[in-house]
């Protein structure tokens, strides 16, 4: 390619008048931009740290409360009880409620939710 543009220029130079001064082409070096250079850095993730959360307490139910212990003494006549010793069975004698706790005889009040020691029925 050099080769015809020198030729080009001499033959330029035979053609025209000779008071002008020869032609000189000169090609001038191709100037590349150089690329830009994206940098795009790597994406972040973000995990928010685990929150604990504590299990709920155990509710526990206090036990329930304890029945009276058996009776096994021998209590004084017309004694009042507010409720029954524990080991009471129900009986009836004649049609009438009695309540057998150990050695006693108990009778249900007429006056309120006690419980009367009496003599055994005959």
């Amino acid at each position: 390619m050099r080769a015809s543009l020198l030729a080009l220029a001499v033959a330029l130079a035979l053609v025209l008048p000779r008071p002008t001064a020869a032609w000189v082409v000169v090609r001038a070096p191709v100037f590349y931009a150089p690329r830009p250079v994206y940098y795009a850095p790597p994406p972040v993730y973000y995990a928010p740290p685990p929150v604990y959360v504590a299990p709920p307490p155990v509710v526990v139910a206090p036990p329930p409360p304890r029945p009276p212990a058996p009776l096994t003494t021998k209590l004084p006549m017309n004694t009042q009880l507010s409720e029954l010793p524990s080991g009471c069975t129900s009986v009836s004698v004649k049609g009438e409620p009695y309540q057998v706790c150990g050695p006693n005889w108990l009778k249900g009040s007429d006056f309120g939710p006690y419980y009367v020691v009496v003599p055994a029925p005959q």
